[in-house]
């Protein structure tokens, strides 16, 4: 079923896409890691049902390991495969857009993961990079809504609550705002010493 008429600027009518189209670390991506599109091993986001033979599956598993292994074009044409062979599958869109926000490709890197979340509306970290290109991008006050559109989705998805702190310290010049933030994500990963002390300095700059 063909949507309107975005389209993947480098990929041709080929590709079976009809265009129906993932810091977390900037510089190691957070990758959907499962081929039933939850956000993490521990937190599944959704049900959606995915039957994938064998084949795809081991196929799903080298992208993600070239991703790893930063090499962007062999994950890129992994994950295209991805979404060709299953158009209705929200992480491949995401770990496709993933892959082309790390190669600075941002226009097909923003309509992939605006894909994953058509498919899926539920996929916190497609949120999560999608704010991620949007800060990157100079687009501040887009990326702040996209984080708060995915915490309204999962509200202890810490890449979403950290990259939300640290969007509203240092590039919306709103300490104070960025603080609950930091203290929201350290009740899910209180050993995290790094943000332990961005959340102490907030905490003594605003004399609490």
């Amino acid at each position: 079923m063909a949507l309107q008429p975005l389209q993947l600027t480098k990929f041709t009518a080929t590709t079976g896409l009809m265009i129906m189209l993932y810091a977390c670390s900037a510089s190691t991506p957070m990758v959907q890691t499962s081929v039933e599109t939850t956000v993490s091993a521990s937190e599944p986001i959704t049900t959606e049902p995915v039957v994938l033979d064998p084949e795809i599956e081991n196929e799903f598993n080298h992208g993600m390991k070239a991703m790893v292994e930063k090499n962007y074009d062999k994950a890129e044409e992994i994950f295209l495969k991805m979404t060709q062979a299953y158009p209705n599958l929200s992480g491949a869109y995401a770990n496709l857009g993933t892959v082309l926000k790390a190669k600075q490709d941002y226009e097909n890197a923003e309509i992939a993961l605006g894909q994953a979340l058509r498919l899926n509306p539920e996929n916190a970290e497609a949120y999560n990079h999608l704010g991620l290109l949007y800060r990157q991008t100079g687009r501040f006050n887009e990326a702040l809504q996209t984080y708060k559109q995915g915490l309204m989705i999962a509200p202890k998805n810490t890449n979403l609550l950290r990259n939300t702190g640290i969007l509203l310290e240092l590039y919306l010049n709103s300490p104070e705002a960025a603080l609950p933030y930091y203290q929201r994500y350290l009740e899910e990963k209180p050993d995290d010493q790094q943000v332990q002390l961005w959340a102490a300095y907030l905490s003594q700059q605003a004399g609490l």
